[in-house]
């Protein structure tokens, strides 16, 4: 058996037993190409690739690949100190090239997830739990605007300006950077009431581009109002910036303006639902304002907050209230 593992569907000839044109073949295989984000088939390229250079260094076959091969690649992920959520990810790589081969996923058995699970449990252990971006809150945003635009100061570059206006809107719309980066003069809209709509197109949860509308604080479209170029296109890039760069941006603004390292592109995503938490926000309420398909990750992201308004603290404020009212 081949060690090489490619990242798509198998090969471009119809199977044996189907009559039916290469080229109409080769639009099935396009199509499904297609239902796979660039950034998750270039994480899974990544990792098919250190797994058959793996799997060829241990003289095993990559695909089929045995359930003990597999495991013992993740326990020397492990031993390389890399986190769970690439095993995870590396896991998922294996599986989808066993899938489209047409070959039974070695990843799915009881002997895999039990590896995964130990070796989390040791990860935790060890004290070596997934590190967690910066919230980018809204006081921190308030001490950003405080010190790159202070009421009476200088009016700010235009870097600056672009850079506020793209932290407001990344917090309004729980943006993640991709989703940022794609956004055109033409998803925007402006309401009477001064407020905002923005259209997200697609995302990383909607590959079927059904869209969403999320709201623009009047603050936000006013930012927006500052950057925008006299007579821009619909189809003109809003910050012009790639998903990359976007980050490095937000990275630097947070340092200049004394918030400190620990901050990234997913940072005002992260933010924005802590403040949502903090208000009272349910997590049925973040997943559908982040379009989260999962309940883990912003529970995970709003657990200090969520902890907050949990039965355990709301008995300790009605108890200060009462003694309030008895003195």
């Amino acid at each position: 058996m081949s060690s090489t593992m490619p990242d798509h569907l198998p090969t471009s000839i119809p199977p044996s037993d189907i009559h039916l044109p290469a080229k109409d073949w080769e639009r099935v295989l396009d199509a499904a190409r297609k239902s796979r984000s660039p950034n998750t088939k270039a994480a899974y390229r990544t990792y098919l690739s250190a797994w058959a250079s793996h799997a060829a260094k241990r003289g095993v076959p990559a695909r089929p690949a045995h359930p003990a091969a597999v495991a013992e690649w993740l326990t020397s992920l492990a031993d390389e100190r890399k986190s769970i959520s690439t095993m995870h990810v590396a896991r998922a790589a294996i599986a989808a090239a066993h899938r489209e081969a047409g070959l039974e996923d070695p990843t799915s058995t009881e002997l895999v997830r039990r590896v995964l699970s130990g070796l989390a449990r040791e990860a935790a252990r060890q004290g070596r739990r997934p590190s967690q971006v910066k919230g980018l809150t809204g006081r921190d945003l308030r001490q950003i605007l405080a010190h790159f635009d202070p009421p009476g100061g200088p009016p700010p570059s235009r870097i600056v300006l672009r850079d506020l206006a793209l932290v407001q809107v990344m917090r309004d719309g729980l943006l993640r950077r991709g989703e940022a980066a794609n956004l055109v003069w033409g998803d925007i809209l402006r309401v009477d009431d001064g407020s905002g709509r923005l259209t997200i197109r697609h995302s990383k949860t909607d590959p079927e581009g059904k869209g969403a509308v999320m709201y623009l604080a009047p603050a936000t479209v006013a930012a927006l109002e500052r950057i925008r170029p006299e007579d821009a296109p619909a189809d003109r890039a809003v910050f012009g910036l790639s998903g990359s760069h976007l980050s490095m941006r937000i990275k630097t603004i947070a340092k200049r303006a004394g918030l400190g390292p620990g901050y990234s592109g997913h940072s005002c995503r992260i933010g924005m639902a802590q403040d949502l938490a903090a208000n009272g926000a349910t997590l049925a309420q973040l997943m559908t304002a982040g379009r989260w398909t999962n309940p883990t990750m912003p529970a995970r992201y709003t657990r200090n907050q969520a902890a907050a308004n949990n039965a355990v603290a709301q008995y300790y404020q009605q108890l200060t209230l009462l003694n309030s009212h008895a003195r």
